[in-house]
């Protein structure tokens, strides 16, 4: 796999400038453990104000009645706003956090809707994995608070590991030279901070036909993957994030597969503190580009994913 060490790039505004406001909601799930594990400590590393949001449903006349212990199903704003304080103060004691408690039926509405109400700049979520992710991001809560949210998206998937200090110091940035690709890109370098490495990682996804005999046989497959792959590196290492402030060591890879198998391949053997990846969009043909490889890494990744969404 090529490799291109050493260029030095820089990164504009101090790291305080990212994330101001947090949000994470949380289900009391050992999910949404894990990802307000994540925001306390990018909170606390950020100087960052972190609210914890939860969505609580008032049980119908219909239902039945909750399990003794069942914090899920507060019945009341107050009861769980207590829920809530209970289950955050064991992780985010050191860490100013503000508590929410909104009564809705779709989950997604009152999530979007606090976010845009405390101006937030990031929104923590966690993910059930490949098989719950498939259900989770396939028009669930999951997918449609990261299709609808006007802020950057950090999922956090069961493979990632607890956070530590709640900087990024390995990151890792897929690119394929896309409007969405490229805004990740300056982002993920003002995530970075002068003991950072930023790799940029770029797929060439070789058409299947050129493994056919008769086609092989006519042109020079090896030439084409070569040709395709020095292009691919030089483009990544003539990105430039705009302004400029202080050097941060960037690293330009470009691998031969699908790009969601390569992003979590380098991801676990780099490991990466995130995964910065964009969105492209709310429209359907949109939402099929999002589902095809950010879906797939979400499900795989050792690490959270930051998906940055359209200015």
């Amino acid at each position: 796999m090529p490799r291109v060490d050493g260029a030095l790039s820089a990164t504009p505004a101090p790291a305080q400038a990212v994330f101001r406001r947090i949000l994470c909601p949380v289900d009391f799930s050992e999910e949404s453990r894990r990802a307000l594990e994540h925001a306390v400590a990018i909170a606390r590393a950020w100087s960052s104000s972190l609210a914890v949001l939860h969505v609580y449903q008032a049980p119908s006349p219909f239902d039945d009645p909750p399990a003794e212990g069942d914090a899920a199903r507060s019945e009341t704003e107050s009861g769980a706003l207590d829920a809530l304080r209970n289950f955050v103060t064991p992780i985010g004691d050191d860490v100013a956090v503000t508590f929410h408690a909104v009564h809705g039926i779709n989950v997604r509405r009152p999530i979007v809707r606090e976010a845009e109400a405390l101006d937030v700049d990031l929104l923590v979520i966690g993910s059930h994995g490949r098989v719950g992710v498939e259900r989770l991001l396939l028009g669930s809560t999951g997918d449609a608070v990261v299709r609808s949210a006007t802020c950057s998206v950090l999922v956090v998937p069961p493979g990632a590991g607890p956070p530590h200090d709640g900087r990024f110091r390995r990151i890792l940035c897929g690119i394929d030279f896309s409007a969405p690709s490229l805004r990740a890109f300056r982002y993920a370098m003002r995530l970075a901070s002068e003991d950072s490495e930023v790799t940029l990682l770029h797929a060439i996804e070789m058409p299947p036909e050129l493994r056919d005999r008769q086609i092989a046989a006519a042109f020079d497959v090896e030439a084409v993957r070569t040709a395709a792959a020095v292009a691919a590196r030089r483009r990544l290492e003539r990105l430039s994030p705009g302004d400029q402030a202080r050097p941060v060591r960037r690293v330009a890879r470009v691998a031969e597969g699908r790009a969601d198998r390569q992003i979590v391949g380098v991801a676990r053997e780099l490991c990466a503190d995130v995964i910065v990846l964009g969105a492209h969009g709310r429209n359907v043909i949109d939402r099929w580009l999002f589902g095809s490889n950010t879906q797939a890494v979400v499900g795989d990744a050792p690490c959270p994913v930051l998906i940055v969404q359209p200015d």
